[in-house]
């Protein structure tokens, strides 16, 4: 069970849940559990894809559960797209259309994460092996997930104007792309040997953490530009503290010191991090208080 729990990636899938819940409240006003728990689902599908078909680089990154992957790749590729197959013919019988049509994109994203099929000019690529797309792809996924999955599969008004969703996806996008710049500090030794053009790769530990600095700076000023414009409040402007501390954590940590027990640590901390800004946003408003601040 716990090569399984480590295959399924659930620190990945945590936060993924907790995103769909706290974005779902803070858009709609609603507590999009069942949405949130397909969101899982789904990220445990793409986790255990990619999973299997990155045995060769986690083998040389020491990641946990590789040979459990390895020795059972083919059912675990064959269960998965099974599981994929149903849940996506469900989604058209029970779901909006919009979403099981998102649901589709993001599957598809997925499918072209893992497998080589993206056409280029050299042939059929993964988006994992061609530069900038490899992580900025994930952070898409991440979006069209936790973010259009409740807003198209809640059947309550907005609560949050446009402009502010947009700024608050906006946020978690340049933050969601930190941890995959982290991850891949942590995975620089396999990936070079595979030949996978991550930032570190391509231009070392150093220019990969000034990257990740500057994405944590970018991510704070949108918010900030938005509680400006009073696009958003002054509640979803708390949110800067999480990059503050994903940046202050690599400042401590260095670029050459991240591993893999780093990324699973801070990836649960960001969903702690979720949970407690929805857990004090849902006690401030039954107390009255003002949300208009």
């Amino acid at each position: 069970m716990n090569d399984l729990a480590s295959a399924l990636r659930l620190h990945i899938v945590a936060i993924a849940v907790c995103a769909t819940v706290t974005f779902g409240y803070l858009f709609m006003g609603a507590w999009p559990v069942g949405l949130a728990l397909l969101c899982g689902l789904d990220w445990c599908i793409v986790n255990l894809l990619n999973r299997a078909t990155d045995v060769d680089e986690d083998r040389l990154n020491g990641i946990a559960a590789t040979e459990f992957v390895a020795s059972h790749a083919r059912s675990l590729v064959a269960g998965c797209l099974i599981t994929l197959a149903a849940s996506l013919a469900w989604g058209f019988a029970a779901l909006p259309l919009s979403l099981a049509i998102v649901r589709v994109v993001f599957h598809a994203m997925g499918l072209g994460y893992s497998f080589r099929l993206v056409p280029t000019p050299k042939g059929m690529r993964r988006f994992k092996d061609l530069y900038l797309l490899k992580n900025s792809m994930s952070a898409v996924m991440f979006v069209l997930s936790v973010g259009l999955y409740p807003l198209l599969g809640v059947h309550h008004p907005r609560v949050m104007s446009l402009p502010g969703i947009a700024a608050v996806l906006g946020f978690f996008f340049l933050f969601e792309h930190t941890f995959e710049v982290l991850y891949d500090l942590r995975d620089v030794d396999g990936d070079r040997a595979v030949g996978v053009p991550t930032y570190p790769v391509v231009h070392g530990p150093a220019t990969s953490a000034a990257i990740v600095y500057a994405l944590c700076a970018a991510s704070v000023a949108v918010l900030a530009v938005a509680r400006v414009a009073h696009a958003v409040t002054t509640r979803e402007l708390l949110m800067v503290a999480a990059p503050i501390a994903q940046a202050a954590f690599l400042s401590r940590r260095g670029p050459d010191g991240i591993t893999r027990s780093d990324c699973i640590a801070i990836t649960y901390g960001g969903a702690g991090l979720l949970l407690f800004f929805l857990l004090g946003t849902s006690l401030w408003q039954r107390a009255g208080l003002p949300m208009n601040l």
